[in-house]
């Protein structure tokens, strides 16, 4: 990032209203500080995903469940990913996402 050409990942957790997590959803990028090519990941069983942040800037993420896999619904979050510091290597951002 700043030129250093490494991605930040970014980590989370879908859960539905009570808590518990939400699988085969998908969460993806909706906006960054840059033109994204369709960067989506899909939720596990556990509702975990991940997805890389190929630049230093804020993004937003969208999540849409799957109404065939689990409850229906979706959430946003806005993450701000800052510029790693020299040869660091590439760091981690943690976002819990509930459906609303």
């Amino acid at each position: 990032m700043n030129g250093s050409g490494r991605a930040v990942e970014i980590t989370g957790v879908v859960r539905d209203a009570s808590g518990a997590p939400v699988a085969g959803a998908h969460v993806l990028f909706s906006d960054g500080p840059q033109p994204l090519p369709d960067i989506a990941a899909l939720t596990d069983a556990e509702g975990r995903f991940s997805l890389g942040a190929p630049a230093a800037g804020e993004y937003t993420l969208l999540c849409r469940a799957d109404p065939l896999m689990g409850p229906p619904g979706t959430a946003e979050a806005t993450v701000r990913v800052e510029p790693s510091a020299g040869a660091a290597a590439p760091g981690r951002l943690r976002v819990e996402l509930t459906l609303g």
